[in-house]
């Protein structure tokens, strides 16, 4: 097992992923002949075959498989070398990857700028996606960290909340119900919904509270991101639940109104997640440290204050 090397075991894992040769050199960056050979390589090192085709997909052999939960293993020992080093060199020359749900995209990032002027040489890692794929890159180790909405109880993870999020009901400017008060929730669920897709935590989030109160959401539009439902709201194409912060600017331009509804706006808060026992390098366990200096910052307004 001497010659057994890394990238061999990257191009099993990517043949496992997309069952082609072809995708796999693809994704590598490779030419498919260079990736058969080293297959054939790996193949001679451990005296049996590791792919088999099967139509035309390419599997793994029982072999093959073995192969990569070993190879698995071998990343997540890599990776902790990595980690160690980076508490070794210190916060400065560290890395933070971090995700972040779409809905706290615009506040989480001047966050993260104002990180960025205290610690101007750690290296910052960014995705955004939404919660589904957020919580799938907090499971396979992708990220050191997340920050969303409310995080599910029943994985293995650590929530601190660090700062206010209110859901509002917006509507267009010229609503039938803009200017009244007091508005309830059954004449509410009579409007049409622009939602966002399934896995968003703000979907579930509605959803499941009306859900709690007997009444049903009536879905018109769905759409991927919080600027595209701030648009069809402002044309018209329903009414929406979203996080007070993103609809600021919108709603002191006159652009959409916030909807006096009974039980609303519904108090919620962004939290900084992270898996239960992940040891934290520097770069990251400074940026926990910084946000929980803005646990008391309360409301957008003085958010504005504290924030450059």
């Amino acid at each position: 097992m001497r010659n057994l090397t890394l990238r061999q075991l990257e191009i099993l894992r990517m043949l496992a992923a997309t069952s082609s040769y072809t995708r796999a050199a693809a994704r590598l960056n490779l030419t498919q002949s260079a990736v058969y050979l080293q297959v054939r390589k790996l193949e001679q090192e451990i005296g049996l075959p590791v792919t088999e085709q099967v139509g035309k997909k390419v599997f793994l052999t029982d072999a093959g498989e073995e192969v990569l939960r070993f190879g698995q293993r071998i990343a997540e020992e890599l990776e902790g070398l990595g980690r160690s080093l980076e508490h070794l060199r210190g916060v400065d020359e560290g890395q933070l990857r971090i995700a972040l749900t779409s809905a706290v995209n615009a506040f989480a990032v001047e966050l993260l700028a104002r990180f960025l002027l205290q610690h101007p040489q750690v290296n910052i890692r960014l995705n955004i996606a939404n919660r589904k794929e957020v919580l799938a890159s907090l499971e396979r180790n992708d990220v050191d960290m997340a920050i969303m909405g409310e995080p599910p109880q029943s994985l293995d993870l650590i929530a601190l909340p660090f700062h206010r999020n209110d859901l509002i009901v917006i509507a267009p400017a010229n609503h039938r119900l803009a200017d009244r008060r007091g508005i309830l929730q059954s004449d509410l669920v009579r409007e049409s919904f622009v939602l966002r897709e399934p896995g968003s935590g703000t979907r579930e989030t509605v959803l499941r509270y009306f859900s709690e109160k007997g009444l049903t959401v009536r879905e018109g539009v769905v759409m991927n991101s919080n600027e595209a439902i701030k648009q069809a709201v402002k044309v018209g194409m329903g009414v929406a639940v979203v996080a007070r912060y993103s609809v600021l600017v919108k709603m002191e331009s006159g652009y959409l109104r916030e909807l006096s509804v009974e039980g609303f706006p519904l108090q919620r808060a962004w939290h900084l997640v992270h898996r239960k026992g992940k040891r934290l390098a520097p770069a990251p366990l400074e940026f926990k440290e910084f946000l929980i200096q803005h646990l008391y910052v309360k409301t957008p307004e003085e958010r504005r204050q504290t924030l450059p």
